[in-house]
């Protein structure tokens, strides 16, 4: 009982410091305690927009000047956003009092002509000034669209222009770490700097001493010990409280999830609720002004990147309870990355307070490029040597599908890659691009591993939660009427979808170091680069590096969703196999042709662009590509018309055998003898196709029969009929048939129709019959012919030698009485 109070203690003290850690302080209370009324918007005039053309008009002369900072740039963007709302707000309430004017009008008629009866003078003013009125709303009108559209004009050019600034920035080219005058310049200037580093610390601790004197020093000394002590405390109980249990040795993954999402918190917000609270502390007694105020914000970030660095891998990784970690990583593996994540952030942390230092200081540019530098390559080095030679624990594993992509192994190149591009930078004198690198892979890395840690958290709490044991099964199974067998399929269907909105979060996670351009159109580095245009489409190598790295993650995100739909929804579903074949072939083209779409429409070819091209080439390369054409509208057909479909048993021609895949030109069928026919899908459509198993697997057995004319039909059909029945491949209903189809002197025949359950079995019970058949004809004499007739033979010449013929078969015997004699 205790443990649980303690335990629902702490949590609502880390949500609440949590709450006021993202908050910040709060708006201070109006002097009537009441809250704010918002007032009505009222109709904007014209004097309303030409204020805001003058404004426009203003932001664009200040857009002329070349020397524009970021902050300069950003605070004119701050100017439009208002602008826009303000006249969207005005289109959508000009658009209602347009139609009340219209329909007015409309109930007022058009003015009478000449001939017509005059109309009242009332009239007659009333439809002048309903005119005048439409007129001057349908001016203002167009006035707000046309300024709404010279903002979005005015906000893009801003938007381009905060992108090439921060790409030439980015690749601002610096002096090398190789170059000796370097070095020279920062070891005499480096005594300096720590001197007046020094001194500024002792200056800023004289300062708070200065402040407070007497018992209000030591009381101020003493709150921060407190605040210490405070989160000392926090952090004993997060090891108490909050801990994996090592008696727990087969933990499901949702208490796996739960428990690294526990592990992560308590590790990650007390260190970072305890700056909080010390920033609030020396804010509140002016402690945190200029000149160390960005070298205590530096400190903040610090803390902030070191506590969720350490706090996300020990929850995801478990460096000590191998039992309780979600990835499939060894003892070794998982120490190392934790040690390795801990140590770059420190690294890259320590890196930032020096460089706010550096801005404090206002150092040379030699100085701030070699501590940026040294500080990128040895975040970069740390990296690659603590990944060199890391394995996963399924690396090793020969059971591990090789068509799966091991995720493990790929972000270990991309760290590789990352790590080499880093040094290069630096080394050939752009350390502004290498710091902005490694900030972009540990920012990444986090978003990567958060995403894993929510996927399989709201994975296994859907699987958990839509039971029909469960409290919640049970209750929408009462309440709503949902069935029982579609309670997994619920659970399903809610985690893809939490699952999507979680990767559009990582998205925008991943893009919000970039700033403002992660609103706009992506990061553009085409100003980096030389890149020739063609018409309005330009060409580089990074829009073309960018245009695969579009397409990559695209048609990744695609074939994401179709492995999700392969294993988790469509399993949950009764569809047949063959539609949920088509499903997911025709979501393969679709991704494919989207991800092409997205690159193209990043490199400027948009799709009507894209048109024009295969309509002027359409006449030239037509006839070649005929047949192409003609076997992918053929494949889509074989899709969605499902005559044929995968498994099925198929004959074509010559060729039969077992339908393997359609593909876009063609379909594979696998024969008896393990052979693959590829056969074209414009064949399938146009040609005849035997389909033995299409919506049925039952197949029809007839078996010709011929048994001596001696043979009584009757027995013949109650032995067959025996014989079907014994059978176990042979239905019961129908019932098997006995046909008398021919007889004749000589023979019966007859002809077994029965119906098999399997279509693929048809060869084995044909051969089981067949033996079975034979036994019971050869028992029953079925096949034994009649004694052949008596044949009277006449000579001519030699009946007075003999008064009567003698037949074959005597004189035979006697001839051999007569040889036995002899």
């Amino acid at each position: 009982m205790l443990k649980s109070l303690v335990r629902a203690i702490y949590f609502v003290a880390l949500c609440a410091i949590g709450t006021a850690f993202a908050q910040g302080p709060g708006p201070s209370p109006s002097p009537s305690g009441q809250q704010p009324t918002v007032a009505p918007m009222r109709m904007m005039t014209g004097a309303d927009l030409d204020k805001i053309n003058a404004t426009l008009k203003q932001i664009e002369s200040s857009l002329d000047r070349r020397n524009l900072t970021d902050p300069d740039l950003q605070a004119l963007r701050q100017q439009i956003g208002p602008i826009a709302d303000q006249l969207n707000a005005a289109i959508e309430q000009i658009a209602p009092k347009l139609a009340e004017i219209k329909t007015r009008l409309d109930q007022l008629g058009p003015a009478p002509d000449e001939k017509a009866p005059p109309e009242s003078q009332a009239v007659t003013a009333e439809r002048a000034a309903q005119q005048k009125s439409f007129n001057d709303a349908d001016e203002l009108s167009k006035r707000a669209k046309l300024l709404s559209v010279r903002t979005d004009q005015i906000r893009a050019a801003i938007a381009a222009r905060q992108r090439a600034l921060f790409a030439s920035s980015l690749f601002e080219r610096a002096p090398s770490l190789t170059d000796s005058v370097l070095w020279v310049d920062v070891w005499s200037e480096a005594p300096s700097n720590f001197a007046a580093a020094q001194t500024l610390f002792v200056e800023w601790f004289k300062s708070i001493n200065a402040k407070f004197d007497g018992w209000r020093n030591w009381g101020f000394w003493g709150g921060l010990a407190a605040i210490a002590s405070f989160y000392a405390l926090l952090v004993w109980l997060a090891r108490r409280v909050l801990s994996r249990r090592a008696e727990v040795l087969a933990p499901s993954r949702l208490l796996k999830a739960l428990g690294a999402w526990w592990i992560a918190l308590a590790i990650a917000l007390p260190p970072i609720a305890l700056t909080y609270v010390l920033g609030v502390v020396l804010d509140a007694f002016g402690l945190a002004g200029d000149p160390l105020r960005p070298f205590l914000q530096a400190t903040g970030l610090s803390v902030v990147r070191i506590a969720l660095a350490a706090g996300i891998t020990i929850g995801l990784f478990a460096p000590s309870r191998p039992h309780w970690r979600l990835p499939q990583l060894d003892d070794p593996a998982s120490r190392r990355l934790v040690q390795v994540a801990i140590f770059v952030a420190c690294i890259v942390s320590s890196t930032r307070l020096v460089e706010a230092m550096n801005d404090i200081l206002n150092v040379s540019l030699q100085f701030s490029v070699a501590t940026r530098g040294i500080g990128s390559i040895v975040a970069a080095a740390a990296l690659g040597a603590g990944l060199w030679g890391l394995s996963s624990s399924d690396d090793r594993s020969e059971a591990r599908a090789a068509s799966q992509i091991h995720w493990f192994s790929l972000l270990r190149v991309l760290a590789w890659l990352a790590g080499v591009v880093d040094i290069a930078a630096v080394l050939f004198g752009y350390p502004t691009f290498a710091s902005f690198l490694l900030d972009q892979a540990l920012w990444i890395g986090a978003v990567a591993a958060l995403l894993n840690m929510s996927a399989v958290l709201i994975d296994e709490a859907c699987a958990a939660g839509f039971k029909p044991t469960t409290f919640f099964g049970r209750w929408l199974m009462a309440s709503l009427g949902v069935r029982r067998e579609s309670l997994p399929l619920l659970g399903v269907l809610l985690s893809g979808a939490a699952r999507l909105a979680l990767l559009c979060i990582a998205a925008i996670l991943v893009l919000q170091p970039l700033g403002p351009r992660s609103a706009d159109a992506p990061f553009d580095l085409r100003a980096a680069f030389f890149g020739f245009s063609v018409g309005d489409v330009t060409i580089s190598p990074a829009n073309v590096v960018v245009a695969i790295a579009i397409f990559g993650f695209a048609y990744g995100a695609a074939h994401t969703l179709l492995r999700w739909l392969d294993q988790s929804l469509l399993p949950q579903t009764r569809l047949d196999p063959a539609l949920a074949n088509s499903i997911k072939t025709s979501l393969g083209y679709f991704g494919f042709i989207t991800a092409a779409a997205l690159s193209f429409g990043y490199l400027g070819l948009s799709v009507e662009k894209l048109a024009l091209v295969a309509g002027a080439l359409s006449v030239g390369i037509g006839f070649g590509l005929q047949s192409i054409v003609n076997n992918f509208v053929s494949g889509l057909i074989l899709l969605w018309e499902r005559a044929v479909s995968v498994g099925d048993w198929i004959i074509v021609g010559a060729d039969q055998g077992y339908v393997r895949r359609i593909n876009v030109r063609s379909t594979e069928i696998e024969t008896f003898d393990r052979s693959q026919v590829i056969i074209p899908n414009s064949s399938l459509v146009s040609g005849v196709v035997k389909n033995l198993i299409r919506g049925d697997r039952t197949s029809r057995l007839v078996i010709p029969l011929t048994v001596a004319a001696t043979a009584d039909p009757e027995r013949v059909r109650e032995v067959l009929v025996a014989i079907a029945k014994a059978h176990d491949l042979v239905l019961k209903i129908p019932a098997p048939q006995i046909l008398f189809t021919r007889m004749s002197g000589s023979a019966l025949d007859f002809e077994l129709a029965l119906f098999i359950n399997d279509v693929e079995m048809l060869s084995r019970a044909r051969s089981d019959l067949h033996f079975e058949i034979f036994k019971q004809f050869k028992a029953e004499g079925f096949f034994n012919p009649a004694a052949a007739p008596a044949t009277k033979i006449e000579i001519a010449g030699f009946e007075a030698g003999f008064k009567a013929p003698i037949p074959v078969d005597a004189r035979a015997n006697s001839e051999r009485r007569a040889d036995g004699s002899a």
